[in-house]
């Protein structure tokens, strides 16, 4: 029975210079051989050994920064499963939602979610506006062009460039008490990342995380908590940029990610609300929802993560560990998702009298061999 082949796409550095072939491993070959590093590339390296480590698959890694290098890794490789791991192009991480787009242009099996969530997510007022219609509570925002257009709001009030993530331009600054304040932080936001900026209520309480993994009903890891016991006099409890990506600050060491400890009332409350958001905004397989939690417990969202970092010491592998689930576990169940989908397409197809181009049956029953529960695929 053929292999089936896995493509794990990651994203480039702009200023890499490709002068190797891409990285194809083989499921037994013993080799392991490991590019250069990039943006996601801690990720797809640890999702490539996860995948090298079980025999019944053919797996390869693409970093690609432009359109063309998608196309052109998928026609080298031929996939029957993409590991959506691209998180730019161009160098640009809001061109996340291209390469999405483009896979589900070309009828590929893929995983992570789609275009639609990635771009709703990517657009935080969008996305409030799209989870307060569906009776999903999250703080008063509002979009803001410029330092000159000030909405009324009641203070305090977050201020976030409206379509990054990551904590991309959020700084010790990014929580403001009255309007001076406020105008000078839209105007150094705006002239930073040149786009608009939400303003958001800021919800005084405790921060949550709520991981979700799985298709089509994805279940809800244990909670984290953000503590920020440990913070400067002074600094807002916010996860700022360098609390997330440099640990050797003091506001990455002074905010911790533990375990949630929760009344079973708040539990089921912050359990629901994620649960809630991660369906209206339509993710798929794995993702995180932020949340607070206010004085009278409370949840708010604000803000989801889809396609979420998936590197082996990041929340949501931390998450699923809470839930006595490994790094392949993880990795075997979000594989099996993307092929649960190929498969309900599939049977579409055949019970409307059409041939499905691209359905594989007898490699994606090799596949199943290796991603029984608890296996890696």
């Amino acid at each position: 029975m053929a292999e089936p082949r896995i493509l794990i796409l990651s994203n480039r550095d702009p200023e890499e210079v490709v002068d190797e072939p891409p990285l194809v491993q083989r499921v037994g070959s013993g080799l392991l051989r490991v590019g250069r590093e990039d943006g996601s590339a801690l990720a797809a390296q640890s999702v490539l050994a996860t995948l090298a480590a079980a025999p019944g698959a053919r797996v390869a890694h693409r970093a690609v920064l432009r359109p063309s290098e998608v196309l052109a890794a998928i026609g080298d490789h031929r996939p029957d499963v993409i590991f959506n791991l691209c998180e730019a192009l161009d160098g640009d991480s809001r061109h996340e939602v291209v390469c999405a787009w483009m896979l589900a242009g070309l009828d590929l099996c893929f995983t992570g979610s789609d275009h639609v969530a990635l771009r709703s997510c990517l657009h935080k007022a969008e996305a409030n506006r799209i989870l307060a219609r569906a009776g999903v509570r999250v703080p008063e925002t509002v979009r803001v062009d410029g330092p000159d257009r000030l909405p009324d709001v009641a203070f305090p009030v977050i201020v976030k460039p409206e379509r990054e993530d990551g904590s991309t331009g959020i700084d010790r600054g990014s929580v403001v008490h009255d309007r001076a304040a406020l105008r000078d932080q839209v105007a150094a936001v705006v002239a930073r990342f040149r786009q608009p900026v939400v303003v958001q209520r800021y919800v005084h309480g405790r921060e949550l995380s709520v991981s979700l993994l799985g298709w089509p009903v994805p279940r809800v890891l244990p909670p984290g908590e953000i503590v920020f016991h440990g913070l400067p006099e002074g600094h807002p409890h916010v996860v700022t940029y360098e609390s997330k990506w440099r640990p050797e600050t003091a506001a990455s060491i002074g905010t911790p990610s533990v375990a949630a400890v929760l009344r079973p009332l708040e539990l089921r409350r912050v359990v629901a609300i994620g649960r809630r958001a991660f369906e209206v905004l339509g993710l798929r397989d794995y993702g995180r929802v932020d949340v607070r939690l206010d004085p009278r417990g409370v949840p708010y969202v604000i803000d989801v993560n889809p396609n979420c970092d998936l590197s082996p010491d990041a929340g949501f592998a931390r998450a699923a560990g809470r839930a006595g689930l490994s790094y392949a576990d993880v990795v075997g169940e979000i594989v099996r998702s993307a092929l649960g989908r190929a498969d309900r397409r599939a049977d579409l197809l055949r019970a409307r009298g059409r041939a499905p181009a691209r359905v594989r049956a007898a490699e994606r029953g090799a596949a199943r061999g290796g991603l029984a529960r608890g296996e890696a695929p």
